[in-house]
């Protein structure tokens, strides 16, 4: 499995220590979460495959309300299609979408023409978008990353949240998160805190969708770049005796 491939590697990235301190620790911080956030609501599985994909990389998979209104003047619009989107150029798809009253930065409208583009072509029918054989993870995730606008992040929450396929976002809150509390080391690079997380999760997408909530929540609200509000935290019981660590 895709955890279990990056193992050997990132033991030897990250110290023993961080990696045991994650795992002893990771129980406890998912129900530290629950407790204060709540469980997380389903993903909308009404949408179509193309819509889950379009909204994961509009949102990042956050921002429901975001993501609806961007889907909906698409429908609209008649562009909910990959190769009806594929086809428009992107500033009549900045100006389509603004006769809708939804505002696209032209940065996101050739983003989204492209990646209308590279699924259509992986995924002729949509209903074979979840196939593990057809399109292994690593592969998609290469695809993604190849595509202009596309970084590692968004393309591994289209992957979580648009194709359900075992992947982490890491942002920087998460790792801020992470590093305050001990449970990383402050030099270890995206992928191997990514691949950390979907290892701890056992690759259960719904746990990773749920943490990935989760921890963007808690960095916004109180985990914060310059004065974590560590006193009203829910993780504060998990943090290190001298305090919270600072990222290098």
């Amino acid at each position: 499995m895709m955890a279990e491939a990056y193992a050997v590697r990132l033991k030897t990235a990250l110290s023993p220590s961080a990696m045991a301190s994650l795992g002893a620790a990771y129980p406890s911080m998912v129900q530290a979460l629950a407790d204060h956030y709540g469980e997380r609501e389903p993903a909308e599985g009404t949408r179509s495959p193309l819509a889950a994909v379009l909204a994961a990389a509009v949102t990042g998979g956050g921002e429901k309300a975001q993501a609806d209104e961007y889907l909906a003047a698409l429908d609209r619009a008649g562009l909910l299609q990959a190769e009806a989107l594929a086809a428009v150029e992107p500033t009549e798809l900045i100006d389509t979408l603004r006769d809708q009253g939804v505002k696209l930065p032209a940065r996101s409208a050739v983003m989204l023409k492209r990646l209308a583009g590279w699924f259509a072509g992986r995924f002729p029918d949509e209903e074979d978008s979840g196939d593990e054989v057809a399109s292994p993870t690593p592969g998609l995730r290469q695809d993604l990353t190849a595509l202009s606008g596309i970084g590692q992040a968004k393309a591994d929450a289209i992957l979580l949240f648009g194709l359900g396929r075992p992947a982490y976002p890491l942002d920087r809150g998460t790792y801020r998160v992470l590093v305050r509390h001990g449970w990383i080391d402050p030099w270890a690079d995206y992928d191997e805190v990514s691949q950390l997380l979907v290892h701890a999760t056992g690759e259960r997408t719904g746990e990773l969708a749920r943490l990935s909530d989760w921890m963007t929540a808690v960095a916004k609200d109180f985990c914060k770049p310059g004065s974590p509000r560590c006193q009203s935290c829910p993780l504060k019981p998990l943090l290190p005796e001298q305090g919270p660590l600072q990222p290098d």
